[in-house]
């Protein structure tokens, strides 16, 4: 080999090592990167674990032992008994019960009496009782002046003044494991044979349908109520005093856990209960 070509291959030499040295720098560059990347999705994914776990409701255990303590009373008068509502403010102050048919509640009270009129307040029969429907129905007379006792759902007549509706915004529904928190939407009066009477859907797109549609109905609502098929509701469904073939029906929105502590941090004082029987 003489100079020349020595010179050469010398210079191919180095060229393919200055090869080799900036492919392993690209390497590591990109490996680098991918571990910056991965270090920083999992600090987002913690920071997200994090944020769920702090916006999470939880059930206290002072809470849970008011309710067991309640649910422990009401449960030896009524084995049916699946909830309480009561709504801040109003005398709107109920147990819920649920059998196996939508009549027996009419007339049987809570105690077990038979009274015209009087009955209780009572969940559809195809409704879960744990309140996981998207819509969930209770039914309950509005007494008026028709009995001395007027509570039961008369209040939810009351609903169809804009002011009352903005002063007794907040509906709490109590069961044997925890409570639920809800918001009034909207209440709309109907004919007892009302299209809107349903305990299911085909598809949350056609929940929202129908929520949207009733909102458009609507006698009287929250305007700060925003429609999101997601959403769970129950309607308190009750007689006018003045034509018993007609209904209010008041829909409520579930606080959902994800806004709970915000939520009961603004407004819990509030929302304690005050009996009114």
């Amino acid at each position: 080999m003489n100079k020349e070509e020595a010179m050469r291959t010398t210079n191919l030499l180095k060229k393919s090592w200055l090869r080799i040295v900036f492919t392993i720098m690209m390497v590591m560059t990109l490996v680098g990167c991918g571990a910056n990347t991965l270090s920083s999705s999992n600090a987002s994914s913690q920071e997200t674990t994090k944020d769920t776990a702090q916006s999470a409701y939880t059930v206290s255990s002072e809470e849970k032992n008011y309710l067991s303590n309640k649910f422990t009373g009401l449960k030896a008068k009524n084995a049916d008994t699946i909830g309480y509502i009561y709504a801040p403010g109003t005398q709107l102050d109920e147990p819920i019960v649920q059998t196996t048919d939508n009549e027996t509640y009419l007339d049987k009270t809570f105690e077990g009496a038979n009274e015209p009129l009087m009955g209780t307040v009572f969940m559809d029969m195809d409704n879960n009782k744990n309140f996981s429907d998207s819509l969930t129905w209770l039914f309950g007379h509005a007494r008026g002046s028709q009995v001395a006792d007027h509570r039961m759902f008369n209040d939810v007549n009351y609903y169809d003044q804009q002011s009352y509706m903005d002063e007794h915004p907040y509906v709490v529904i109590e069961t044997p494991e925890r409570k639920y928190y809800y918001e009034v939407a909207f209440l709309i009066i109907v004919p007892e044979t009302t299209a809107f009477y349903r305990t299911s859907f085909d598809s949350t797109a056609q929940f929202e349908e129908q929520l949207k549609e009733v909102r458009e109905k609507a006698h009287t609502q929250n305007k700060d109520v925003e429609i999101n098929s997601s959403d769970k509701y129950v309607v308190l469904s009750t007689c006018r005093e003045d034509d018993e073939t007609i209904r209010s029906n008041l829909y409520i929105r579930q606080i959902p856990d994800s806004e709970l502590p915000t939520f009961l941090k603004e407004n819990g004082e509030k929302l304690a209960y005050q009996p009114t029987r």
